[in-house]
Order: C-alpha cells, then sequence, then structure tokens
C-alpha cells in the first residue's frame, strides 16, 4: 500500500528523520503513493542533505544534474556530491572524480578526478575502479601505468564491470608475460588485504 507508505514516511520526515525524509522524496520522484512532483522531492531531499545525511546530499545533487524539480547546475551538482563524498559516500566520490576529469562545475583536475576515483574504487564501486585504470592507461593525472591499469581493470572485471573486461583483453596484447603476473599478484594482494574492493 504506497498511500499507507507515504502517510508513516511523511510522519516521521516530519520529525526530521533523514530516512524517512530521503523515503518520501523518492515516492515524490518516482509517483508511487502520491502524485509524481519532483520539487516536492528535491524539498525532501534538501532537507535530509541539510541535516548532514550524505546519502540526501548526493541525491540532492543527482537532481540539480538531471534538472528535475530544480534547474540544471553543475556548481550546485558539486557542492552536493563533495559534501556526501567527503562523508564517505562512494559513488558520490566516483561522480565528483568524473566531474574533475571533464570540468564540469568545477575546474578540470586530472590528478583530483584521480583522487576521488580511487577513493571511490576503494569501496568496490566498479565504475571508479574502470575509471582509475582508465587514467593510469592515459596517464591521465598520473604516471601512465599499465600493470596498475590491468589491477584495477581486473578488480572491475571481478566486480561485474564489461567495459573493464573488455579494457583487461586490450592491454593485455600490450604487455609482456612478466607484467601481467605482476598485475595479477598485486590485484590478488590487494583484494586480500582490502576484502571492501569487492562487492
Amino acid at each position: 500500500d504506497d498511500a499507507e507508505a507515504v502517510k508513516w514516511y511523511r510522519k516521521a520526515a516530519e520529525q526530521g528523520v533523514a530516512d524517512a525524509q530521503i523515503n518520501l522524496g523518492r515516492r515524490y520522484e518516482d509517483g508511487r503513493g502520491v502524485a509524481k512532483d519532483d520539487a516536492e522531492a528535491v524539498k525532501w531531499y534538501r532537507k535530509a542533505a541539510a541535516q548532514g545525511d550524505a546519502r540526501g546530499q548526493y541525491t540532492l545533487g543527482l537532481m540539480y544534474a538531471r534538472g528535475r524539480g530544480v534547474a540544471k547546475n553543475d556548481v550546485e551538482v558539486v557542492k552536493w556530491y563533495r559534501k556526501a563524498a567527503e562523508q564517505g559516500f562512494g559513488v558520490a566520490q566516483m561522480e565528483l572524480g568524473w566531474r574533475y576529469e571533464d570540468g564540469r562545475g568545477v575546474a578540470k583536475d586530472d590528478a583530483e578526478a584521480v583522487k576521488w576515483y580511487r577513493k571511490a574504487a576503494e569501496q568496490g564501486v566498479a565504475v571508479a575502479q574502470l575509471y582509475l585504470g582508465l587514467m593510469y592507461a592515459k596517464g591521465q593525472g598520473v604516471l601512465e601505468d599499465r600493470v596498475t591499469a590491468l589491477v584495477w581493470w581486473s578488480i572491475a572485471a571481478a566486480n561485474g564491470d564489461k567495459n573493464a573486461k573488455s579494457n583487461k583483453i586490450k592491454i593485455a596484447k600490450k604487455m609482456t608475460p612478466e607484467q601481467i603476473a605482476q598485475a595479477q599478484a598485486l590485484s590478488k594482494e590487494m583484494t586480500q588485504k582490502n576484502p571492501k574492493l569487492l562487492k
């Protein structure tokens, strides 16, 4: 009963429960139990974000990125993604990295992109692992390093990223058997030290 869910989410949201505010916002965004209303969704996401809730901050940034319920605004996107990223929210870290790589809402800065991709990659965000591998493969924001690129693509592939799987095959053709063995050993060592790398 979506309408009943909305009723109870609203009661908790009005008392300042951030999770309820986000859930209520999502109901408005999806039009479940209430009429679809992106502006109302933004209102509730903003309330959760203002309380310092990382998921609320990320979701509010996403609404600015999509121009749903608010005007598109890349500077606002970066502002809210950064707040969530600084609290360790992996998807926000990955998105912030992409913003730095692309120069959207912030000055282009490949080293800063690598920093945020790495933070997300270390939490098991497969697409961040893919992007981090790309940065190493191209020598963008870091020194070019095929071994490290293969390491990150191997981990991303293990997390189900199809692009990483094809990138592994392509880069391996340009590497010596010793380099491939080194990447495999390093990948194994890293995933044993940090199980969060694999989701």
